[in-house]
């Protein structure tokens, strides 16, 4: 990200306070289509996604207002397929070629479901047969009813992002999806499921793979790359060796695919995978210099894309029901994942089952098991941002990035083994005793600076982290009411525990604190403010409202509309950096940040997902139930 604030001699205007107009945010959303007397007070989505050996996946969700309880709610879809259908959501059923879904009200904060898969002789997706629905409910005691659209092949209809073909792309490669990529649900051991993964998601994986590569080959060579490489791949098998099944697995699977890739003779199919789960920490993280083992000159910098304090601009949030923070009592997570869109917009996601081990949901970029956030089956969300950046400095003696274990491989063992945030911040500071162990160590090895989130009913965190060391911090630790924690992309914590675990003075905030990074401050006490302002009023809409903003609030409280430059007044999200965060300045350039929006609400282990930027995603966003795969 561009230090815009700086670059254009800001002079900031404090429009209104925040008490006036707390939630005075852009929506991006729209209303479902009109029945023959009103319209629908819901919106609706239908996916499709083929799964291979002809099984097709149906999801038919409803989406009620804001504030709304549907009674007398039923689902009906008209299922022109042939062959055996399996339904997933508990209470449904299926009957000749309809599959019903049927409820006396909705219940506040989940969002109704009818999932169920068909076994036809589809060959693949452009096989696949549309479905449509008819979804019926009672307004004051009378039964109306509203017909769906259809959709049919790997497709979705409900909501999208309406300007995705303005987003900056390679031109060579294929377009972006406008509602994601759903991969389905992964079945099976780590390697089976790889293979699903990869035989759904090929084309893209060699593309993005070449793309990434070369870049690194570009700036250091293929000698230098492979031995990085190597390291990663050790330390991923010291921690979660069932990881790399999962690579090799993708690899395998796509290899139709990754055949065709220009650096096919100069690495394996399993070893690109590899790659692509170290590849953020080698682009923006990588542990200098760049000639350390390499024998290449120290006046090349160690990471492909050079660093600044407001280069990312990821923000998330943690609300928990049971300590009063929202309306409905239920406890969300909220994530915007921010990037460049040329690297970040292939938006996939996939629900994995692995035979031993939670069910988990994921969002990525191809190749990568996550992007930077996933939720389970047994109700724990988790996520992260990039942390304070000034991790290597080797002039002032700071060493604070390794050939550690990288956050892919942390989310894969968190999300997998653990059923609650105490398990997780295990995994995350001190990993496994059989990791202990092995390495000798008091602390897991990690690769750079982070903000982990984590959150399930009961409890939430953040913990940031460097290499070496990290701080826990929780709710009404550093000024927050019991029930929220954010965080965004600098440190907080004024203390850090050592790479022997002990609980030291050395604050986290050396790394940078929100001096260093104010355009990572401008969201953080968006987000501090809101939830503070809005305590007990929130629920999913209200937070994704939020999460859209075009404005920021400053430490102090005070709201923040415009911004001059001396000449006029720009919108602050285009002159600053705001939680829906628009890279490029003014005016609009399309070039990057947030490329998704997911909501997680772990008392249904259900998320809301839309990509894009949510001030221009519009209508329902996509929906993925967790609670069946127990």
């Amino acid at each position: 990200m561009n230090q815009r604030l700086t670059k254009i001699g800001v002079s900031i205007l404090i429009l209104f306070a925040l008490m006036l107009s707390p939630l005075s945010m852009q929506t991006g959303f729209a209303q479902s289509k009109e029945t023959d007397a009103e319209k629908a007070p819901f919106m609706y989505s239908l996916a499709a996604t083929w799964e291979g050996k002809g099984i097709v996946r149906y999801r038919i969700a409803v989406q009620p207002a804001e504030d709304t309880v549907l009674e007398g709610l039923k689902i009906v879809a008209a299922n022109p397929a042939k062959g055996k259908v399996s339904v997933v959501t508990a209470g449904a059923a299926a009957a000749e070629d309809k599959v019903v879904l049927a409820m006396d009200k909705t219940t506040p904060g989940k969002v109704p479901m009818l999932e169920y898969t068909v076994l036809t002789d589809a060959a693949g997706p452009d096989a696949v047969k549309p479905v449509s629905a008819e979804i019926f409910w009672k307004d004051n005691g009378k039964d109306v009813s509203t017909k769906t659209d259809a959709v049919g092949g790997d497709g979705f209809v409900g909501g999208e992002c309406t300007v995705i073909d303005k987003y900056a792309r390679t031109p060579e490669l294929p377009k972006y999806y406008p509602s994601g990529k759903d991969l389905g649900v992964l079945t099976g051991s780590w390697y089976e499921m790889g293979v699903q993964y990869g035989e759904r998601s090929g084309r893209e994986i060699v593309d993005f793979f070449d793309y990434r590569f070369g870049a690194h080959v570009e700036k250091y060579g293929l000698k230098h790359l492979l031995e990085d490489i190597s390291r990663y791949e050790a330390q991923a098998k010291l921690f979660f060796p069932e990881g790399l099944e999962f690579a090799r697995g993708i690899g395998d699977g796509a290899e139709k695919f990754l055949s065709q890739s220009k650096f096919h003779g100069d690495i394996s199919n399993y070893l690109k995978i590899v790659f692509m789960n170290c590849d953020n920490c080698l682009f923006y993280g990588h542990p200098g210099p760049a000639d350390a083992d390499h024998g290449l000159p120290p006046s090349r910098l160690a990471d492909v894309r050079e660093t600044s304090p407001v280069q990312d601009a990821c923000s998330m949030i943690a609300l928990l029901g049971s300590k009063g923070a929202t309306a409905d009592g239920t406890s969300m997570l909220v994530h915007n994942n921010d990037g460049d869109f040329i690297d970040e917009t292939w938006r996939y996601t996939y629900i994995a089952a692995p035979t031993n081990g939670n069910a988990f949901w994921s969002s990525t970029t191809p190749g990568k098991f996550f992007d930077i956030m996933g939720a389970n089956n047994q109700g724990l969300a988790m996520a992260l941002t990039v942390g304070g950046n000034k991790t290597w400095i080797p002039s002032q003696n700071i060493y604070e990035r390794a050939f550690g274990v990288t956050f892919q491989y942390i989310l894969l063992k968190a999300l997998s083994t653990a059923k609650s945030v105490p398990e997780a911040l295990e995994l995350v500071t001190v990993a496994t005793p059989e990791y202990r162990k092995a390495t000798g160590r008091k602390t897991l090895l990690r690769t750079r600076h982070n903000n982990y989130i984590m959150l399930d009913k009961n409890e939430a965190l953040v913990v940031e982290v460097t290499a070496n060391r990290y701080a826990v911090r929780r709710p009404g630790d550093y000024g927050e009411d019991p029930g929220y924690i954010v965080a965004t992309n600098h440190f907080v914590a004024d203390h850090s525990y050592d790479v022997n675990n002990e609980k030291t003075e050395f604050p986290m905030t050396f790394f940078g604190d929100d001096v260093y990074a104010p355009m990572s401050a401008t969201r953080y006490y968006t987000g501090f403010w809101q939830a503070k302002m809005n305590f007990g009023k929130l629920d999913a809409d209200k937070i994704r409202k939020i999460w859209t903003s075009h404005s920021y609030i400053t430490k102090k409280g005070e709201l923040v509309e415009k911004i001059t430059d001396g000449k006029q007044w720009i919108s602050a999200h285009l002159a600053s950096n705001t939680v829906c965060s628009h890279d490029g300045g003014y005016p609009e350039s399309y070039i990057g940040s947030t490329t998704d929006t997911k909501i997680v609400t772990v008392d249904f282990n259900q998320v809301r997902y839309s990509v894009g930027r949510p001030c221009e995603y519009e209508g329902m966003p996509r929906i993925f139930d967790l609670h069946p795969y127990k």
